[in-house]
């Protein structure tokens, strides 16, 4: 008997999540130097990490023979003091991400029903099938959440609504009142997770801790592997009720932070030059980008994240090849129902740029 014979049926029919390959590897398949190779394939922060983090973390590398502080409690309340909620409406993670699983754990069971976009994160799916749930993916015009869609789709076995805003991978967001006005239209046997994970390039995210007070079953999540360039370290964070707090951190593995990550995110938090500049140097490289596609008569969406949604139509894959080859990586996204577009990381000057040349070089053939 083969050991997929003993597997849940759930488990068989999980879509895969496909991550952007790593530098390592391409320079491997394409013969490439790795020095030489750009990676903008998976939103990663092109500055890289916060100083004071890095050296938060190379101080705490001393301590690793010990299991961490499972309560991450200097972190948590530093977090509880930057929001403004008690220290147990914190919810820390192995990136926000975890949280979309603890979150099944807790309300997902066959004939639960969960709302999600249908171009929205793949993980709120991979998380609802694994519990035997059945994801509800309503339409997204123009690649944008539609709210009244959503609600409408919420009937009396819907437990979770997931939106993250900005979207990835369209990058595209909704207005804090649109989010505001939508989170409240939910009933009252409804658990909203709002995923905030590149909240930190809007202008103006939604602020959810008012509905949060009132004791709304809210769940808003954010990450360190973005703005903060954490991305290795694995840490995120949820904020919501106590008693919805107290229950995700009865059903999260013990000690599924490392004490590494909570002393470099706890640095992280303070680096407030640091975010300043890698906000900064995102606007001026979406700017960039932007500019040169429209150069170059290539369609993209216009972003309110760290990445941008190129439209290439039915050479999407092929250009993703040929840019691989020349040593840019990119994210083809037809896993999330985008089969003409490509995902890209925006990335340093210099990264955009070669970027560009090379989509320029590939594109060349077919003009000629």
């Amino acid at each position: 008997m083969q050991s997929s014979e003993l597997m849940r049926a759930s488990v068989k029919r999980l879509p895969v999540y496909q991550p952007g390959k790593p530098i390592e590897l391409v320079a491997r398949e394409c013969g490439l130097d790795p020095r030489e190779v750009v990676k903008l394939a998976s939103n990663e922060n092109p500055l890289g990490s916060s100083p004071r983090a890095l050296e938060a973390a190379r101080h705490a590398l001393a301590d690793t023979w010990l299991y961490p502080d499972n309560a991450g409690y200097f972190l948590t309340r530093a977090l509880a003091a930057r929001l403004g909620v008690a220290d147990r409406q914190i919810v820390l993670a192995a990136g926000s991400n975890e949280i979309f699983y603890r979150l099944c754990d807790l309300f997902v069971e066959p004939g639960v029903e969960v709302v999600m976009g249908a171009h929205a994160f793949i993980s709120y799916k991979i998380a609802t099938l694994l519990h035997d749930g059945r994801p509800v993916e309503t339409a997204m015009p123009d690649l944008v959440h539609d709210p009244a869609a959503m609600l409408a789709a919420v009937t009396d076995r819907t437990r979770l609504v997931f939106l993250p805003n900005p979207n990835n991978p369209t990058g595209t967001a909704l207005g804090a009142g649109e989010v505001l006005e939508f989170a409240r239209s939910l009933p009252d046997h409804v658990v909203f997770c709002y995923d905030e994970a590149y909240a930190e390039y809007q202008s103006r995210p939604a602020d959810l801790r008012p509905l949060i007070a009132e004791g709304r079953k809210v769940v808003c999540t954010r990450t360190f592997s973005k703005i903060y360039g954490l991305a290795g370290l694995r840490i995120g964070y949820a904020y919501t009720t106590p008693d919805l707090a107290d229950a995700l951190n009865a059903v999260r593995p013990p000690f599924n932070t490392g004490s590494v990550a909570q002393a470099a995110a706890l640095a992280a938090l303070d680096d407030t030059a640091f975010v300043d500049q890698s906000r900064h140097c995102n606007m001026a490289g979406q700017l960039q980008i932007e500019k040169g596609l429209a150069a170059l008569g290539v369609e993209s969406v216009r972003s309110e994240a760290n990445f941008t949604l190129v439209r290439l139509g039915s050479r999407s894959e092929e250009v993703a090849r040929g840019l691989q080859a020349a040593g840019v990586i990119v994210r083809p996204v037809a896993n999330y129902g985008l089969p003409d577009y490509l995902r890209v990381s925006v990335g340093t000057e210099a990264q955009n740029r070669r970027f560009l040349g090379a989509l320029e070089s590939v594109l060349q053939p077919s003009r000629a």
